[in-house]
């Protein structure tokens, strides 16, 4: 079983509903979803009692794996009786979300066995062209909150699927102190603006000096796969400025165009 994370035994899901309000093209929870039409997740947001299970010293479960369970749009008695639940484990648990502001309006309740996740693609708003959850600038300020003001909870973020990003990204992160970081390419070939190989490879070695990082899926990015682009450092700035734009023309497709318009 793929279970995301090499630090997680169980993956569980008691809560079904949906769909899911971010609507992130990627998502390959939401892609396999539509594609087998689980009715679990479809209609009003319900607890499934028997997945409800208690779990062991030693364990470390990630609950939630098909949805998002910071989705604003979730009953506040429903959010009460996951929290408590969690709260009861004898086990560390993992939550993850692309709405960290959850954390925060949820303070009161959060369990402190709860490591705090957000999914953190870059620090670029390229992610808008894709996704309708916050936008990383918000993401990265509620992460910095958990961190300043919820000492009790670990932290953790999750750059997957990595898109371009700023030379600030770095920075930024380590202001969430986390306790990991995951960081890997998208799998699913969803034509998302990469960052290349060395930027990522450099974002990670500076990531490791201050938390533990888990390597996912690292690779060349498919733009850069596709079209053997020069992998000189002039080339390569070249390339992730245009990923971070959210242009995912070939280089080809570039050069044709300048000269369309030169002859117009």
């Amino acid at each position: 079983m793929n279970r995301m994370f090499p630090f997680v035994t169980h993956t569980c899901n008691p809560l079904g509903g949906g769909p899911c309000p971010f609507s992130c093209s990627y998502c390959w929870a939401t892609n396999l979803k539509n594609r087998y039409k689980y009715k679990k997740y479809q209609g009003p947001w319900r607890i499934y009692e028997k997945e409800l299970k208690t779990y062991k010293h030693g364990d470390f479960p990630f609950p939630f794996d098909m949805i998002d369970i910071g989705s604003p749009n979730i009953p506040d008695e429903i959010i009460i009786t996951l929290m408590a639940w969690i709260a009861k484990q004898p086990c560390e648990m993992l939550l993850l979300t692309k709405n960290p502001a959850f954390y925060r309006e949820n303070q009161d309740i959060m369990p402190h066995n709860a490591w705090l996740g957000a999914t953190i693609e870059t620090d670029n708003n390229i992610t808008l062209k894709f996704s309708k959850a916050p936008e990383p600038w918000r993401r990265l300020t509620e992460m910095q909150y958990v961190a300043d003001n919820m000492p009790a909870n670990k932290t953790f973020v999750s750059i997957e699927p990595i898109m371009g990003f700023s030379p600030d990204f770095e920075r930024e992160l380590m202001k969430i102190r986390p306790h990991a970081v995951a960081v890997g390419y998208d799998n699913y070939n969803n034509q998302l603006p990469e960052p290349n190989l060395a930027a990522t490879e450099a974002l990670i070695k500076e990531l490791e000096t201050f938390t533990t990082v888990y390597r996912k899926t690292i690779r060349e990015s498919r733009l850069s796969q596709q079209f053997r682009i020069n992998p000189d450092p002039a080339s390569a700035a070249d390339e992730l400025e245009i990923a971070k734009s959210g242009n995912t023309a070939s280089p080809a497709q570039r050069e044709a165009e300048k000269e369309k318009k030169k002859n117009v």
